[in-house]
């Protein structure tokens, strides 16, 4: 069986717990890292004449914690970042690419030619790097950032495993072959604990299944025949989704392989756009996470949310992530730990934003910085039960039905797939995310608050992660002027013509309603009578409104 013994409270464990395994699970060359403490007083210091591995690099967070990297310091390293291996695929055009973005525009050829894509394989031995490849990085690299991972929540539980818990392992196992190890960060999740209620602490929480036999039991195709979903429940049991589940399993391992190691354990909550940094407003392609909500919703396309109205949704700038991220490659560079480190990366402690605040916030923030085009007037509202379920229904899906037409004849709507695609999508999403806006979660930042407070003085302005004193009105302004100008290819700048277009679409709104009641009134009244017609058409009608 690969069942531990349950733990005997939800109390989290600090050391590692799964001694018995040892590294003998997963065998790899094991080399003793020469490492000296770096001296270095702050993050751009530390940096200088780093070389850097990144996997995950090519998603949102990756992009951007490669643009923090090259502006830490003008001698930076080399940064090798992981790609996969596709047939007819040239990593080398995939990173040119990725270097085109906007948020790299400042950089001379010369600085960007300093990352470097390496092919591989997360989940195999050594990347399925040659021996060549893999001897340079055991020679060069100082440092690692791991951040790869599957994050769609109802990934098949085996996947999960070989992305989220063996990609760790192979980035562990390559940490402790360096010649010169100066720091191991890894990117996890606040959600990973979710399976617990009340103040979740900067620690790890015992995982009811053993890290090395999930990685074993991920390698045996027989394990898998017959695997229902059933069987699954049985795995996951309080965790809601194969996401969570594969991120606490990894940062079980990590604390049992990192003991001693200059390690540490990032967990954001909710990603949003840029607050400052590279540049305001930032989303990348902003189709993942929440992001895309408001991707649709800018547009009039996704126009409800589901959660308790007094629920606390943890947002977090992207900038914040990736600062605390660099901030704790200092901190465990520079100190000799007994364990990993761990910190949140969030907001609801010190700075809560409750569902129905957010959905007010970004009524407003539309009705200011209004896009091009928008497919109806652009506005959400909280529902709950069969009064979400019914207004999806008539007010998302089958207008997304009927406005396939339109978008086919004149391409209008949203880039890439059809307003009917996007509310499936939607649809699932909302499914996986309520989980997270109808609990009680809260998460301690005690540890990051500390680490902060060491901080130089200059880092603590240019590498802030204390969303404290963020202004969420003023941060989603600018998440709404980044998914018009950098998603949907729009202006940046907010003219009359906006707000006209607003206004003509403000009236086209409420003409509907009126038009709703006119439909009520001509269909009704001719078959029951004009009081009884009128009347039904009334209650109908207000009916609708409401929802």
């Amino acid at each position: 069986s690969c069942k531990l013994a349950p733990p005997t409270s939800l109390e989290p464990y600090t050391m590692a717990v799964i001694t018995e395994h040892g590294n003998h699970k997963m065998d790899a060359p094991q080399h003793h890292n020469r490492r000296q403490l770096s001296a270095a007083l702050n993050v751009p210091e530390f940096f200088a004449h780093k070389n850097i591995f990144i996997t995950g690099g090519t998603g949102f967070l990756g992009t951007v914690l490669i643009e923090a990297l090259l502006d830490t310091h003008p001698d930076i390293g080399t940064i090798y970042v992981l790609v996969r291996g596709k047939r007819n695929f040239d990593p080398n055009e995939r990173i040119s690419r990725l270097l085109q973005k906007p948020i790299f525009k400042k950089y001379h050829e010369k600085t960007l030619a300093k990352v470097v894509p390496v092919v591989g394989e997360l989940s195999e031995p050594n990347f399925n790097f040659s021996p060549e490849l893999l001897q340079e990085l055991i020679e060069r690299v100082n440092v690692i950032y791991h951040s790869a991972a599957t994050i769609r929540f109802n990934s098949h539980l085996r996947a999960a495993i070989q992305t989220n818990l063996t990609g760790t392992m192979r980035t562990i196992e390559l940490a402790k072959q360096l010649k010169q190890l100066s720091a191991y960060i890894y990117c996890s999740t606040a959600f990973c604990n979710s399976n617990n209620r009340g103040l979740i602490t900067e620690d790890v929480y015992k995982s009811q299944f053993d890290p090395y036999e999930m990685m074993k039991m991920a390698e045996s195709d027989e394990a898998w025949v017959g695997f229902t979903e059933q069987k699954c429940r049985e795995y996951l049991k309080d965790h809601p989704n194969t996401y969570t589940f594969t991120k606490n399993l990894s940062e079980n391992l990590l604390m049992a392989e990192m003991s001693g190691q200059p390690a540490a354990i990032v967990r954001p909550s909710i990603v949003y756009g840029t607050l400052e940094h590279p540049m305001k407003g930032w989303v990348g392609n902003a189709n993942s996470g929440h992001l895309g909500f408001l991707a649709g919703f800018v547009k009039g396309i996704f126009r409800t949310m589901c959660g308790s109205a007094n629920a606390v949704i943890d947002i977090i700038p992207c900038d914040y992530v990736i600062n605390s991220s660099l901030v704790m490659g200092w901190y465990v560079g520079t100190r000799q730990l007994e364990r990993p480190e761990i910190i949140h990366c969030t907001s609801g402690e010190v700075n809560p934003l409750t569902l129905s605040e957010f959905c007010t916030i970004i009524n407003d923030s539309v009705e200011r910085h209004p896009p091009n085009s928008f497919v109806w007037k652009p506005a959400t509202k909280l529902r709950n039960g069969w009064r979400y379920n019914l207004f999806f229904y008539l007010f998302h899906l089958l207008p997304a039905m009927i406005f396939i037409i339109p978008e086919k004849l004149f391409g209008i709507g949203m880039p890439q797939h059809t307003a009917y695609e996007y509310m499936r999508v939607f649809q699932n999403g909302t499914k996986a995310f309520n989980y997270f806006l109808d609990k009680d979660f809260r998460y301690s930042l005690t540890n990051a608050l500390r680490i902060s407070g060491l901080m130089h003085e200059s880092d603590r302005k240019r590498y802030n992660f204390d969303a404290s004193q963020c202004d969420w009105s003023e941060f989603i302004d600018r998440c709404l002027i980044g998914i018009r100008r950098f998603y949907f290819k729009e202006s940046a700048v907010t003219t009359q013509w906006h707000r006209n277009y607003w206004k003509v679409f403000n009236v086209l709104h409420y003409a509907g309603f009126l038009a709703i009641f006119a439909i009520l009134y001509f269909v009704l009244t001719p078959l029951l009578g004009l009081q009884l017609g009128l009347t039904l058409a009334l209650l109908i009608w207000g009916f609708l409104v409401w929802l």
